[in-house]
């Protein structure tokens, strides 16, 4: 009976142990790395510190030609000079080199990552006022183009 009750208690504690948290973290992610370059009216950006960390989304808003659909989960891990983005149904990739872009600057709040690589897109990471996150919004990475906003949840 002993024997019993312990490959039970074994048992429970290892389906517990992984079924807790099934969505890849930023170590986990594999895929494929956009190294960004800085462009015309762009300058070289940091991630401030208040901003980084790993944030749970929506796209809450999403235009008619957006490559993301409205109600779509995503997770970005965000650092100074890195984004991991997964976004349910894709392969994760990560993103390295934020800019500023169209003459926005370090007080503004805005860092862009532009994945060029993978469809041409970018996420403009907002802050609020006060620092903390505002939304990620999903961007055309060649030129204008806004195709949607996550926001946490």
């Amino acid at each position: 009976m002993k024997k019993q009750f312990a490959i039970l208690a074994l048992a429970a504690l290892i389906f517990m142990a992984c079924g807790e948290d099934d969505e890849p973290t930023a170590e986990d992610c594999t895929g494929e790395v956009c190294t960004a370059t800085v462009g015309a009216n762009e300058t070289a950006a940091t991630v401030p510190t208040n901003l980084h960390g790993t944030f749970v989304t929506e796209l809450t808003y999403a235009e008619s030609n957006s490559p993301v659909d409205l109600g779509t989960e995503a997770t970005f891990t965000i650092s100074a000079t890195k984004l991991v983005v997964s976004i349910d149904g894709r392969d994760c990739f990560s993103i390295e080199n934020p800019v500023h872009r169209f003459g926005a600057t370090s007080t503004s709040g805005n860092y862009t990552f532009k994945a060029a690589c993978i469809e041409d897109i970018a996420f403009n990471i907002s802050a609020n006022t006060d620092g903390t996150l505002n939304e990620i919004n999903l961007e055309k990475a060649s030129g204008t183009g806004f195709y949607g906003q996550f926001t946490v949840r």
